[in-house]
């Protein structure tokens, strides 16, 4: 089995979902399917915006398709110690600076540093900050 190479950010899965999905990013998607995965924190994001909508028809076929077709399509990388190390340095590091960003976003980023993958969001501002105290690798499919 090829080793996921692309740490997948909510907005990329979320993407999927729109009533016009982004052409680009739906086509890469489909071309590098079996090199993409999700952070544990991701499918977190995932799972609690769907819980939180209102009852219906439109959230019961978000949560089939996260179910069905999410999960078991993309592998899960779990948040471990050699995240949390990387994380803590992250926070640390940025906090140094000045900088506070999300939680999850750092968490997120620890996660694709341990692992050697490249995140791929639409926010790369939110990450930027990031990069100057990592070797966070980024790229936009939008």
């Amino acid at each position: 089995m090829i080793k996921p190479y692309y740490l997948l950010d909510t907005n990329v899965i979320s993407e999927i979902f729109r009533p016009k999905p982004n052409p680009g990013v739906f086509q890469k998607l489909q071309d590098y399917e079996k090199l993409c995965s999700l952070s544990s924190t991701t499918w977190n994001e995932l799972l609690f915006g769907v819980q939180i909508m209102d009852e219906g028809k439109k959230k019961d076929y978000i949560y089939s398709k996260l179910i069905n077709d999410i999960q078991s399509n993309y592998e899960i990388i779990h948040y471990d110690n050699h995240a949390a190390l990387i994380h803590a340095d992250i926070r640390a590091r940025l906090k140094n600076m000045g900088n506070q960003i999300d939680f999850q976003d750092t968490q997120i980023a620890s996660i694709a540093v341990s692992n050697c993958m490249v995140l791929v969001t639409r926010n790369i501002k939110h990450f930027e900050p990031i990069q100057k105290v990592s070797p966070l690798v980024l790229e936009n499919w939008f």
